[in-house]
């Protein structure tokens, strides 16, 4: 499968970060082998965009964890399909159609990493589905928010699917869209209140913060957890 790093987005987050852009329709059979990366029986009968698209994080993944010396490793999924990362290592992957990307840091005082690429939505999207993604709290703050962003659901539902991935390993369970609620903003951070307790350290009324950017119809987000 043909890919090329891509430096369109520089994150805010100073962890270990490589991004790709790459062309589904050049996957083949041989693509996993030829980066020696295992596919998981999972995806067997997947198809081509899926595991092409699984293919590209994992290549990004692999080249994060190559900084920490660990680029040979191994990385499966756990039951719960969420990746089994080496000891030590606090790291996320995301992916969609046409570019990839990674995360990584052994920071011991970072619990949980969370970065999500998503394209635009539709314009009619942005409307229909305000329903399952916003809490009903969420509606003035998030008119004010799309007076500044042109596509302002793409990035609430990239921010939470952020915050999700980076709570997850410490909640152990999943929560929905109406679980955080967006409290405050400005030009390149988002500031979520957690509405419901997650977990003894993740308690109603907890703040959670989400840095995004929106490029080329793209939006990245990352979220950072950091135990107190």
């Amino acid at each position: 499968m043909q890919s090329t790093q891509s430096h369109l987005f520089t994150p805010y987050l100073s962890h270990h970060f490589h991004c790709i852009q790459f062309d589904p329709d050049s996957f083949d059979a041989l693509s996993f082998e030829q980066q020696n990366i295992l596919l998981p029986a999972s995806l067997d009968k997947a198809v081509a965009k899926r595991r092409a698209e699984f293919l590209a994080g994992r290549i990004c993944a692999k080249t994060c964890l190559a900084q920490f010396g660990q680029g040979d490793f191994t990385l499966l999924n756990g039951s719960d399909r969420a990746p089994i990362w080496p000891a030590n290592i606090v790291a996320s992957i995301t992916h969609t159609r046409g570019i990839a990307a990674a995360i990584a840091t052994d920071d011991i005082a970072v619990k949980g990493l969370g970065i999500d690429i998503e394209r635009d939505m539709k314009p009619k999207q942005e409307v229909e589905l305000q329903r399952q993604i916003l809490h009903p709290e969420e509606a003035e703050i998030f008119a004010l928010f799309g007076e500044q962003v042109h596509c302002p659901l793409t990035v609430i539902f990239s921010a939470k699917e952020s915050i999700f991935k980076a709570l997850y390993s410490t909640v152990q369970k999943f929560f929905g869209f109406d679980a955080v609620k967006l409290a405050q903003f400005d030009d390149k951070k988002l500031i979520f209140t957690l509405m419901e307790t997650l977990h003894k350290d993740l308690g109603k009324g907890q703040q959670v913060e989400v840095y995004y950017q929106c490029k080329d119809a793209l939006v990245l987000t990352e979220c950072e957890y950091i135990a107190q």
